[in-house]
């Protein structure tokens, strides 16, 4: 209870929203773009970056909807909070309850570790087995219309930045950045999931999970 009663008090200051520790820069053994997946630190929230090429499943839609792009991100939030950002002190106490989420979609024509600072990015090794367990965990949260497709219910500040219908909803226990840890383990990687609440505690588990594979990678 004592962890819960900080949160919701962070929450209220918007202290939840606001965070933005810092995470660590890409790992110094690179593995190749096809066997790498990138851990995004936006601020207050962390996204999971994927090859288009490694995308399948479900999510193969998305080499059709983005024919350009060379790596997708996808995000996850609370839609009333993601897809209409708060402006008031009363919306920022209301954000952090339960509602609807949605998975946010971001095409790139780059990989994120060259467009964003170092400082933001994890790069993290993946097994192509791995890959397909990320990409039917992403699509598996994904609600389908009647033609069989995501169900997309808004669009972001430009053509590269969609948002689709979630199958999960968002709670205090089910937040942003507990989706993509989640994600990170069903690709195979080593990041606890344990008290995650913050971007900063993802990132440094990240940083920490690409520094182990390194280690083990070396010969």
């Amino acid at each position: 209870m004592e962890g819960l009663s900080r949160f919701l008090l962070l929450a209220a200051m918007g202290g939840l929203l606001a965070c933005c520790a810092g995470g660590s820069g890409p790992s110094a053994c690179r593995p190749g773009e096809l066997n790498s997946v990138y851990l995004v630190d936006r601020g207050w929230h962390t996204e999971i970056g994927v090859p288009v090429a490694a995308l399948s499943g479900k999510l193969a839609v998305y080499r059709e909807i983005f024919p350009g792009a060379r790596t997708i991100l996808f995000g996850y939030g609370k839609k009333t909070f993601f897809t209409a950002p708060a402006s008031s002190l009363e919306e920022y106490l209301i954000g952090p309850f339960p509602g609807p989420a949605v998975v946010q979609v971001f095409a790139m024509t780059t990989t994120p570790d060259l467009a964003y600072d170092p400082g933001a990015v994890v790069v993290l090794p993946v097994s192509r087995e791995g890959m397909g367990r990320l990409s039917y965990f992403i699509g598996g949260d994904l609600e389908t219309g009647r033609d069989g497709r995501p169900r997309l219910v808004a669009a972001g500040h430009g053509p590269e930045s969609l948002f689709y219908a979630a199958r999960s909803r968002y709670t205090l226990f089910h937040t942003c950045n507990g989706w993509v840890v989640q994600a990170l383990r069903q690709a195979g990687l080593p990041v606890s999931a344990d008290g995650v609440v913050f971007a900063g505690q993802v990132m440094a588990r990240g940083a920490r999970a690409a520094a182990m594979l390194c280690r083990k990678a070396a010969p």
